[in-house]
């Protein structure tokens, strides 16, 4: 069967169409792959405690209460808190997960692989010695009243030593413990928290926008007066090897990670490791002409900083 030169003229100008839609409507929507240097190194100020804990908040936009009371109150009573409201940290990381997106905060929450939660001190009681062994046996074999006694003696004097080192290791094994529980609690609240946000990813595809998670968050988090760009961790006047100024100083936040406080800074003048309270830290030094930035990290996250005039 024939086709006229008008329908094939049609026909092409169909699939044009067709074609310019499908890029005006691709470049409209964004990757979920974008999500990452979008937020990335911004600071956000959140609305409410977080838990101290890898496990964070789970949010449901898709319902309505869209937090899930239950979980966020247990956990804030298991682990404490790491962020109370009206804290200012950084979004150390967004993780596009097949039914979530991870909105991690100050390090994301501690807990993450190769964190040590184990508070747990085994104690074992110590076995009777040969000696204790002999003594029993000897004891009830013997007959002589005055040879059992010093038998029984003797044996009393072998157990109560044995039940005395067993009761200092076990004291021993529960001051371990505690300080293992006081140690971790100090590392949770300097681990930063998250938010799961519960979503199918795979079905939203690229209509996965940062909008899309603003919008989710808006209840909870403050993504007003960032001090990060939209693609993550360059801050305006960054200084340079000069040192800091009065308005990179202002910018310092808890939740940095090192590279994003020596991008405002420069490279530190003076670094060393260093424990306390059985925690690694990283101390840094940043001068400037009239100032001297000493700054603490753990796992390369900024917990505490100070400035004084040199």
């Amino acid at each position: 069967m024939c086709r006229s030169p008008w329908f094939f003229k049609g026909f092409c100008s169909l699939m044009c169409f067709v074609v310019v839609f499908a890029c005006v409507s691709s470049a409209g929507a964004q990757n979920p792959d974008a999500l990452s240097p979008y937020f990335e190194g911004k600071q956000v100020t959140v609305k409410i405690d977080m838990p101290a804990t890898q496990k964070g908040v789970d949010i449901y936009p898709n319902r309505q209460p869209t937090l899930d009371a239950k979980s966020y109150g247990d956990r804030l009573k298991q682990f404490g808190v790491s962020l109370q409201k009206g804290d200012t940290t950084m979004v150390t990381k967004v993780k596009v997960n097949k039914d979530n997106v991870e909105f991690q905060l100050g390090g994301g929450g501690y807990g993450t692989a190769g964190d040590n939660t184990d508070t747990s001190v085994h104690f074992t009681p110590a076995d009777k010695s040969d000696r204790e062994k002999e003594l029993e046996n000897q004891l009830s074999n013997e007959t002589d009243p005055d040879r059992r006694r010093s038998l029984q003696r003797e044996l009393d004097n072998v157990r109560r030593d044995r039940e005395r080192r067993d009761a200092y290791n076990q004291a021993r094994a529960q001051d371990d413990a505690a300080r293992r529980t006081d140690q971790i609690g100090m590392k949770r609240q300097q681990g930063g928290s998250r938010f799961n946000i519960r979503v199918n990813t795979k079905a939203m595809g690229d209509s996965l926008t940062p909008q899309v998670i603003q919008d989710a968050l808006a209840q909870y988090v403050s993504f007003s007066g960032n001090a990060a760009g939209a693609s993550g961790g360059v801050y305006p006047n960054a200084g340079g090897p000069g040192g800091p100024g009065a308005d990179q100083v202002s910018g310092l936040k808890k939740g940095m990670t090192r590279e994003q406080v020596e991008a405002m800074f420069g490279p530190a003048v003076e670094a060393h490791d260093r424990t306390e309270n059985g925690m690694s830290m990283t101390s840094c030094t940043y001068k400037s002409a009239d100032e001297k930035v000493q700054a603490d990290f753990v796992n390369g996250v900024l917990v505490q900083y100070s400035v004084s005039s040199r």
